[in-house]
């Protein structure tokens, strides 16, 4: 089994700060570890000398033998770096590719061993832990955050991604129009009408548009369509376009940005569209639009990465 070690100062200065809060409550639990393993509570003036050393070893134990477990690093980003290297491998009884730290595996806060389809998915999460300095920034590990959220989903988060994907469609924007001919309407026109259209092109069945502050009542073929689609979908799929649409508000603006029909750097004209309008009309908050926009695809290009390195995801039945 062949192991890919990754330098340190190969990434010093590719370091990817994407603010991205998908880590689970319990991997801000690190600390916890980390005081058990450097600051034992135990009164040591009450115990052998033997004794001491047994404890010592078995903490430390902990941290240099077995595998990586994240569930301490702190969210806070004061852990320290305490590791050498980073890599990756292929495991063919698993079927897929591991990242390691210090030739270990990785497990997430939920002790499941990370384990990724493709290797340019490894290697990226190699190379977010080799660009660490003297401190660990979970804000800079947004491809690690992404896939540890794939990998804890269990099969009742999957029933409630499912039914938010298909209760969101009822009020999806690129479906929602206003009611009056007006200078947005005709801007929702132009933007979305390609995006409707391809998304009713690959279901085979066509999306309902509503006006003003009606709801979108599509189709149950569709909505059956839909949800089959979803099921059919791995944890990495589902998961990725979910974190993808919740950013950008809606399913269909995922959809399209996934076969590549909108750019990344274009999607935001789509998800503030009506925001941009309204800017124009009674004016503009100062760097605000900058801001959102930096925030919008720095939340989207983590699972979008993941998509695009994998597979292509199951199409649906017509």
């Amino acid at each position: 089994m062949k192991t890919i070690r990754l330098a340190k100062s190969v990434f010093r200065n590719n370091n990817v700060s994407i603010n991205n809060n998908i880590f689970r409550n319990g991997f801000n639990n690190y600390n916890n570890c980390i005081n058990r393993s450097f600051t034992s509570t135990v009164n040591k003036s009450n115990i052998t000398e033997e004794q001491n050393k047994k404890l010592e070893e078995k903490t430390q134990s902990k941290f240099f033998k077995g595998d990586v477990a994240l569930e301490g690093v702190k969210s806070d980003g004061t852990s320290l770096r305490w590791y050498k290297t980073t890599g990756y491998t292929y495991d063919e009884e698993l079927g897929g590719y591991l990242p390691t730290i210090d030739d270990r595996r990785i497990k997430t806060p939920n002790d499941i061993l990370v384990v990724v389809p493709s290797k340019e998915i490894a290697l990226s999460i190699a190379a977010e832990w080799a660009a660490q300095e003297k401190y660990i920034r979970p804000a800079r590990l947004p491809i690690t955050q992404t896939i540890i959220t794939c990998l804890e989903i269990r099969p009742e988060g999957r029933e409630k991604v499912i039914g938010e994907f298909l209760n969101h469609l009822a009020t999806d924007p690129t479906c929602n129009r206003e009611m009056y001919d007006s200078k947005l309407q005709k801007l929702q026109k132009e933007f979305f009408d390609p995006v409707v259209n391809f998304a009713s092109e690959y279901y085979g069945k066509e999306f309902t548009i509503s006006k003003h502050l009606e709801t979108s009542k599509h189709p149950q073929e569709l909505l059956t369509s839909i949800k089959d689609h979803l099921n059919s979908m791995n944890n990495f799929e589902l998961c990725c376009l979910q974190l993808i649409s919740q950013s950008a508000k809606s399913y269909l603006l995922a959809l399209n940005l996934y076969y590549g029909k909108i750019r990344l750097d274009n999607l935001y004209k789509s998800i503030a569209l009506e925001e941009e309008y309204q800017a124009e009309v009674w004016g503009k908050v100062p760097f605000g639009h900058d801001l959102a926009e930096c925030e919008s695809h720095n939340e989207i290009a983590p699972p979008l990465f993941i998509l695009r390195n994998m597979k292509p995801i199951p199409l649906p039945q017509k």
